[in-house]
């Protein structure tokens, strides 16, 4: 072993500081010139027509590798944005397969520096990668030497901006497990996904990062799936914000990154799970969702629900606009589940009448607050109230609630609205009722007038029956028999949710999507 004294060491550690001095300083003086370069590079100009169809409207940012520009689709009718259909006409406003508009739709374009490109993200588009979470990419093509990229344009604020409760948490976490079983199922990892990589908006959480994702030609092995589901754990575990063991997702996902979880399907039947209550001897599982849609720039959907002794749940479709509608919703929610929890030890005897009655104060209090504030606003809101193995229903509107039993769906209300009464009185068939030019003119509403009818009923519930609460942005793009099926197939409530959704947004998504699913266990 040589042996070195003080002086010889001090003299080493002295040249070395030097060199790395220097090595610093060239660094430093080569990011300067590189800086430089790209603030010389010329942006493109609002107007420029980039592949023959995307219109610049302005430039939006600058990330690592790329500038961001906004664009418009000036050839939107080749290929509709809801849903992908090529078949329309240079001259149709909207697409002939879902209906939505088709132009003035907003496009991040994505422009390379040359140090960087879009292989990775050619190879989701080829590989046609969707899903209502993950960012869509449209195009990836060239335009002199420069490389482009035509992508989703997603509002929102990064994940670890949010304070995270155990509801928040679980809801992400469920979005999350979703995300990276689809990814699984497309041959993709997720282990270079960091926090960074996704925003929350209107829309809900989105992926809008793909830089993580990876393809593995042989496919995702059983390792390679355990290691991804502990990865997806920790980044969720830190938005927690400490060992919050409190929380019952916390608790879970402690275990997932413990390696406790084969798959990110397994961990998100174990979070469905964390909504199970027996306490009240009706034994249920629920899942809920809501979603903007795809037209739609505000939700005005509301819904709310209980659960123990006492199980209780509602759905509210605003109507105003921002402020009007989805205050009446949310309102009328949060006043029908206050007055049947404060009135249920005394009616318990008369549910169906509780239930009524809850409703028409809630209609009191939407209607009074409207007329203080000088605001034009209402909601339909449909409640089922399921109690000693008996569902009560009470609504206004077309917002619906569902008995699913043995893959059939029977409604449990009626709709109030101008199109339900045609058909009832013939003048219109009920296979033309869907797309009737006065679907969207109703009879009944809450908050509108002082007082209101309600249509109340009861049917007796038995072990492995659904319930369905639901906005008409649901059962209007879903027809009766494929809610049976998506609900009555899927692996789990919150997977029959987000299919319904899916579904929903993949026929245009028109209007806001809310649904709560309930299955009866004993």
């Amino acid at each position: 072993m040589a042996i070195f004294n003080i002086p010889i060491l001090s003299s080493i550690e002295g040249s070395i500081k030097s060199r790395l001095k220097n090595i610093e300083d060239r660094i430093e003086k080569m990011a300067a010139n590189v800086i430089e370069n790209k603030s010389d590079e010329p942006l493109l100009k609002q107007g420029s027509i980039l592949n023959n169809r995307y219109r610049i409207e302005e430039f939006f940012k600058k990330m690592e590798g790329c500038n961001v520009y906004l664009a418009t689709d000036t050839e939107a009718y080749k290929r509709c944005w809801g849903c992908g259909y090529d078949g329309n006409d240079r001259l149709d406003v909207f697409c002939n397969q879902c209906g939505v508009e088709l132009s003035n739709r907003v496009y991040q374009i994505l422009e390379a520096d040359g140090a960087n490109d879009f292989s990775a993200e050619a190879g989701f588009i080829k590989k046609e990668i969707g899903h209502p979470n993950i960012i869509k990419l449209y195009d990836r093509f060239f335009s002199g030497a420069k490389e482009y990229l035509a992508a989703e344009y997603v509002k929102g604020v990064m994940i670890t901006d949010r304070k995270y409760d155990d509801r928040l948490l679980r809801e992400t976490a469920i979005i999350m497990a979703d995300i990276v079983e689809y990814l699984h199922s497309q041959n993709i990892s997720a282990a270079g996904v960091e926090t960074e990589d996704f925003l929350t908006g209107e829309k809900g959480l989105k992926l809008v990062n793909l830089a993580g994702l990876r393809f593995m030609e042989g496919g995702i092995s059983h390792s390679r799936r355990k290691k991804d589901v502990k990865h997806i754990a920790k980044i969720l575990l830190r938005l927690a914000g400490g060992e919050k063991e409190e929380y019952k997702t916390v608790s879970t996902l402690n275990k997932a990154a413990a390696g406790g979880f084969s798959s990110a399907r397994k961990l998100s039947e174990k979070l469905d799970e964390a909504v199970v209550d027996t306490g009240g001897g009706d034994g249920i599982l629920v899942g809920t969702i809501t979603d903007v849609g795809i037209v739609r720039k505000v939700n005005e959907d509301s819904f709310g629900s209980k659960t123990g002794e006492l199980n209780l749940f509602v759905v509210a479709d605003g109507m105003g606009g921002h402020q009007s509608g989805d205050v009446a919703s949310s309102m009328a929610v949060e006043a029908l589940i206050s007055d049947v929890q404060n009135s249920i030890e005394n009616k318990k005897d008369n549910l169906q009448d509780l239930l009524k009655d809850a409703v028409i104060n809630a209609n009191k209090k939407v209607f009074d607050f409207a007329k203080e504030n000088g605001k034009d606003m209402g909601t339909t809101v449909v409640a089922l109230l399921l109690y000693g193995g008996i569902v009560y229903a009470a609504n206004v509107g077309d917002s619906r609630a569902y008995l699913i039993r043995n893959g059939e769906a029977a409604p449990l209300t009626k709709d109030h609205s101008l199109v339900a009464r045609l058909v009832e009185m013939k003048m219109v068939e009920a296979k033309d009722a869907r797309n009737h030019p006065k679907g969207n003119v109703l009879l009944r509403t809450i908050g509108t007038d002082p007082k209101v009818d309600v249509d109340v009923n009861q049917t007796k519930v038995r072990k492995g029956d659904y319930l369905l609460l639901c906005t008409d942005g649901l059962w209007n793009q879903v027809y009766d028999d494929e809610i049976a099926h998506i609900i009555k197939r899927a692996a789990a409530l919150q997977d029959a949710c987000k299919e319904l959704v899916r579904v929903a947004n993949e026929r245009g998504g028109p209007d806001n999507i809310t649904a709560i699913v309930v299955r009866i266990n004993n």
